[in-house]
């Protein structure tokens, strides 16, 4: 069983309650249907740190995250879709996050739903 967490932008708070990418796991659908037959548990669902202006409100907050992230032993992050602008670009801070994590071993998926 594969042990999955979702990496959302701080800014789609705004706009988003999590549903698509929970009933996209749920039904081990879209980005999830890898899961179908080997199994998948959710073991977290959090926002980056914000853009800029924001992230220095808590500088160590998003260090804090991904060592977290670790200690949950996660084998795949999925980084959700409201991650890439409405270019199909991908945040900078959503890349240094899913490099970071990359490199200690966790597999990054691009997409949810």
């Amino acid at each position: 069983m594969k042990r999955i967490a979702i990496l959302r932008c701080l800014h789609s708070n705004d706009v988003c309650t999590g549903a698509a990418c929970l009933a996209a796991f749920n039904a081990k659908s879209q980005s999830f249907e890898a899961y179908k037959d080997e199994g998948a548990e959710l073991v977290a669902f959090w926002s980056c740190d914000g853009c800029k202006e924001m992230r220095f409100n808590n500088p160590h907050g998003l260090e804090e995250k991904i060592h977290r992230i670790e200690t949950l032993h996660v084998d795949v992050l999925h980084l959700g879709v409201c991650t890439k602008n409405r270019h199909g670009e991908e945040c900078p801070i959503t890349t240094k996050i899913a490099e970071e994590l990359e490199g200690k071993g966790i597999k990054i998926v691009r997409g949810t739903h």
